[in-house]
């Protein structure tokens, strides 16, 4: 559960309910999180994917989904042989946008809708912004 938003800069602390952007000095805003015990056969028990972790996630309500997967992680082994230590490759492909950055748009602005945002306006020049885009067009947000 989401308890508070902490500036990387001068530690200020901010309501984790109200909608900000940065810190009153310019710092980036870090969240903090009041971690809740769920059984570890419950969290098995669930869907796979990053739904499944939804304590750890900053929401109250229903995310805003492009029915994100778990993503395999991969052993290279030719690579391993080659560099000498053991090598593995996370392949976030299946995700929506084929992009690692789905997970953060699903959750960023799924987050930002339930603090009452009504637009969206996202710096970037690449994966990031056409992730946040899928995710803006699927709830209707301009």
């Amino acid at each position: 559960m989401l308890a508070g938003l902490e500036c990387a800069r001068c530690a200020r602390t901010y309501d984790a309910n109200e909608l900000h952007n940065r810190c009153a000095c310019g710092g980036t805003l870090a969240a903090s999180y009041q971690a809740s015990a769920v059984p570890l056969a419950e969290l098995r028990a669930r869907p796979a994917g990053m739904w499944r972790y939804r304590e750890l996630l900053p929401l109250e309500g229903d995310p805003v989904s492009l029915g994100e997967v778990e993503t395999p992680l991969l052993r290279l082994d030719r690579l391993a042989g080659r560099w000498g230590v053991e090598t593995w490759l996370k392949d976030e492909s299946p995700l929506p946008g084929t992009t690692f950055k789905a997970r953060g748009a699903a959750v960023g602005l799924s987050r930002a809708i339930e603090l009452g945002a009504e637009r969206l306006v996202m710096p970037s020049a690449g994966n990031a912004g056409g992730a946040w885009a899928m995710y803006a067009a699927r709830a209707g947000v301009p």
